[in-house]
């Protein structure tokens, strides 16, 4: 069992990310990107990470970065971190961020 939890926008943000990765990239960039971020994901689970929160409206939406990409997770009273995005820095966050906080 994995010590934080994947939303289904953030399971969706990682298939774009492993098909962007692939076809610029190749399969050895996505393996080594792949497992950066899983190993980010690991770091968020274990308070491990440099970490700000994103907004004074969601107290509790945490924001990191992995090199090109911010994750943004939930915190504060749940049994583990639930990651809500992993997006490339050059999109537009808020609106991403938006539909998935409404």
């Amino acid at each position: 069992m994995q010590p934080y939890e994947l939303t289904e926008d953030a399971e969706q943000d990682l298939r774009e990310v492993a098909r962007y990765t692939l076809n610029q990239w190749g399969k050895e960039m996505l393996r080594q990107y792949r497992n950066g971020l899983k190993e980010t994901f690991k770091a968020i689970a274990a308070n491990d990470v440099p970490k700000r929160a994103f907004s004074k409206t969601f107290p509790n939406l945490m924001v990191t970065k992995y090199r090109y990409h911010y994750i943004f997770y939930l915190i504060d009273s749940l049994p583990k971190p639930v990651i809500i995005g992993v997006i490339h820095e050059r999109r537009d966050t808020v609106s991403r961020l938006g539909e998935r906080l409404a």
